[in-house]
């Protein structure tokens, strides 16, 4: 990065001042100078999904429900992650460990004429050396895949990496059904590959936390990539965190320079890196042991007795352990588990279209006006690769980009094959989004037809054992060894009548279905019910395409947190920050305080769960309220309200005190001259009754008929000199 390049990232960064944040201030967007004028975007509506539409609708505590808005501001929901050793994620430190020392070293292929590798057949280093050595561009070499193992293929790579650095390019193709590495020149010239020594006494993975404001992990992912110009899945982290948060995680890569991590990624907005450390392994999807939740709920307006029932109800009882709305997605047309219904299905192409689907909410006017208009040309042309087209460089990570992008690849009808090139986490997702859908429903049919107590045939969990869930046979992924994601494999039993005493319903634990799990005998029927609607069975059939065959699992009914406190703050302002966050610790700031003289009052809660557990449904079994975000905005314009109501009340009180100020007003007269009529009363008088008697007295006809219309324009004329002479005596 040149001098000049480095100016503009920090005065870009400079506009963003912490003073402007804490007055709810918004950076123009990426490269954007801060706009005070901005005005606000034209809501596009869009149906969102209710807690009823996924199953949500029991309660587990009583106690009495009061109001309040859920995430009215991302800083009011912050996580930070709890690693397997009971640590808290939390930034503390963002300096370049001093401790780390790279050796250059040199690699020369020239000097090494018989393959180091038993993998690599010496034919095939033979061809390597001769495609480098050739000052003409030859044929790629080729050596057969099949049949060898993840690990001796990585092996490969990394030799062929270490001996010819970026001069020759190694990929894996398939060509009549077989597999096939590819070796080939690289297309510009390169000098002698000088590289660095990664250092002996630092593990190869590098471990760092990730503070991110209003960004979910998968777009931490992406930007990290970006800035470091790698593929987003050689980043690993342990778990998924929404977006409408300040969220604190883990993340490891393998042999990247800490110095290199920090310097290019500074100028990514609202995102910063630390606490870095070196391991031997990456993190694995489920490596945690919970997250710890700090949460304000704003505008609450209930009596703090109220308060302090409901939130004692949470501590002591927890709450009903729902998948929330996330899990679903925010778009009511096209759910996440309406695609993962269809992957389960087969129905590959139905899948493709409801991914690909023009919404209403779409904006064509927002910085994602190419995805949108290349949904709509799909749509209405079936065109993948004319869709594509019209894709920016920087909507590539997206996953309609990477759907339309093998769609182009392929055959028409190779939907399959078009699907794998969707990332595996955001596929599974899909098919998890619908098996939390069905859970969600059979927990709701268990307590409402069997209650909060135990039955016979109830299942508990009896052991739990920890495996490896392997990452599909991607190349791609091969610096990043090992399993994919760390799952535990339960084992149940039910329980008899006699056991009954023994357990309470938070020991009892639901199938999510899948070919290897147990029914409960009570519920086998409504999930037999509930599946067949669907056009599934019970059994869950392993399909063709392993991928999208689902083992099953079990959950818990019942959730309860842990560390748990909460306190009331008021505040003046929707604006006001409730919640100090690690970066602003780090930087020095002190914790907010709560304003005696605040015109609302604020909950503030803080508490941990398990990895699995949704801290919106805790809040929702307290509050008994809505957690959607559409019933939530609804409530945000509280503030707006009562200023209008003011000023509206300020507007009367300002009018009501200037009729009365008129009504008490004393109104002067001009005092009449001396010689006027109205100087004298009494001739006034007189003057008056014999005005008015005359007007009384009817005209003397004459003995000819008069005309009428000539009768009322002579009394007319009569009395208008009268006035007259009257008003000029006056």
């Amino acid at each position: 990065m040149n001098s000049h390049e480095g100016t503009s990232i920090n005065n870009r960064r400079n506009r963003f001042t912490d003073k402007n944040r804490s007055r709810g201030f918004k950076h123009g967007g990426k490269g954007k100078p801060f706009n005070r004028n901005y005005k606000k975007k034209e809501y596009r509506h869009s149906e969102q999904l209710s807690e009823e539409d996924v199953g949500i609708n029991e309660y587990l505590n009583d106690s009495e429900g009061f109001t309040g808005i859920i995430k009215a501001r991302y800083s009011d929901f912050q996580v930070n992650e709890i690693d397997l050793d009971g640590n808290m994620a939390k930034l503390t430190n963002t300096r370049i460990p001093p401790d780390f020392f790279l050796k250059k070293i040199k690699v020369d292929f020239k000097d090494v004429e018989e393959s180091p590798s038993q993998h690599i057949p010496q034919e095939t280093w033979e061809g390597i050396r001769k495609v480098v050595l050739s000052e003409v561009n030859i044929e790629p070499v080729l050596l057969e895949m099949d049949g060898v193992s993840k690990e001796h293929r990585k092996e490969i790579h990394e030799c062929v990496k270490c001996h010819f650095g970026k001069k020759i390019i190694s990929s894996t193709l398939d060509r009549e059904g077989k597999r096939f590495m590819q070796f080939k020149k690289y297309n510009k010239e390169d000098e002698q590959d000088t590289r660095l020594q990664w250092p002996e006494d630092k593990g190869e993975y590098v471990h760092f936390l990730v503070y991110k404001e209003n960004m979910n992990t998968a777009d931490a992912c992406f930007e990290l990539s970006q800035a470091l110009k790698m593929s987003p899945s050689k980043f690993n982290h342990a778990g998924n965190k929404d977006r409408r948060s300040i969220s604190t995680q883990w993340f490891s890569v393998k042999k990247v320079i800490p110095w290199k991590l920090a310097k290019r990624t500074e100028h990514i907005m609202k995102l910063k890196i630390g606490n870095y450390a070196f391991k031997d392994h990456p993190l694995k999807l489920g490596q945690l042991q919970g997250n710890k939740f700090r949460i304000a709920l704003r505008n609450v307006t209930a009596d703090d007795s109220i308060l302090e029932q409901a939130v004692n109800r949470l501590k002591d009882n927890g709450f009903i352990n729902y998948y929330g709305l996330q899990r679903f997605g925010n778009d009511k047309e096209v759910p996440t588990f309406k695609i993962g219904l269809s992957l389960l299905q087969g129905k590959w192409k139905e899948a493709i279209d409801l991914i690909l689907k023009p919404k209403a909410s779409d904006d064509p006017s927002s910085d994602q006006a190419d995805l949108v208009r290349a949904k709509q040309i799909y749509a209405e042309t079936g065109n993948a690769a004319e869709a594509f087209e019209v894709l920016g460089k920087n909507r590539t990570q997206d996953i309609e980009a990477k759907l339309l992008e093998g769609l182009k690849k392929g055959h028409q009808n190779e939907y399959v094959n078009a699907l794998e090139n969707v990332p595996r986490s955001m596929r599974l997702l899909y098919l998890h989004a619908f098996q939390s859908l069905l859970w969600n429903q059979m927990v709701s049919k268990r307590i409402k037809v069997f209650g909060m107590k135990p039955v016979e045939g109830d299942l508990v969990i009896t052991n739990e054992v920890s495996i490896a869930i392997e990452e599909d046979d991607d190349e791609e992924s091969s610096e990043n060894e090992g399993p994919h994601e760390i799952k535990c494999k339960k084992e149940v039993r039910a329980l008899s009548r006699d056991d009954l005493p023994n357990y309470t319903l938070y020991d009892i634990a639901l199938p999510l279905p899948g070919y290897d799990i147990v029914y409960p005998d009570h519920m086998k029927q409504y999930y037999k019910e509930a599946l067949e609607e669907y056009g599934l069975n019970l059994e869950m059939t392993k399909q063709k395409v392993k991928t999208y065959s689902l083992c099953g699992d079990y959950r818990k009914i019942l959730e309860r947190v842990k560390d748990f406190s909460w306190k009331v703050m008021k505040y003046n302002h929707p604006n006001d920050p409730l919640i100090r966050s690690d970066f602003e610790e780090l930087k020095g700031y002190e914790e907010r305080q709560s304003k005696e003289d605040g015109q609302y009052k604020a909950l503030v809660l803080e508490f941990s769960l398990s990895p699995s557990g949704y801290a919106t449904m805790a809040i929702r079994d307290m509050m008994k309220t809505n957690t959607s975000s559409s019933a939530n905005t609804k409530l945000n314009d509280y503030h707006e309200k009562k200023v209008e109501k003011q000023n509206h009340a300020s507007k009367m009180d300002k009018m009501e005190k200037e009729v009365i100020g008129n009504e008490e007003e004393e109104v002067e007269v001009e005092k009449a001259p001396a010689n006027s009529l109205l100087a004298d009363p009494q001739k006034y008088e007189e003057f008056k009754n014999s005005l008015f008697s005359n007007l009384g007295q009817p005209e003397k006809r004459s003995n000819e008929e008069a005309d009428p219309q000539e009768v009322n324009k002579k009394q007319k004329t009569d009395e208008e000199v009268s006035i007259k002479s009257a008003a000029s005596l006056i």
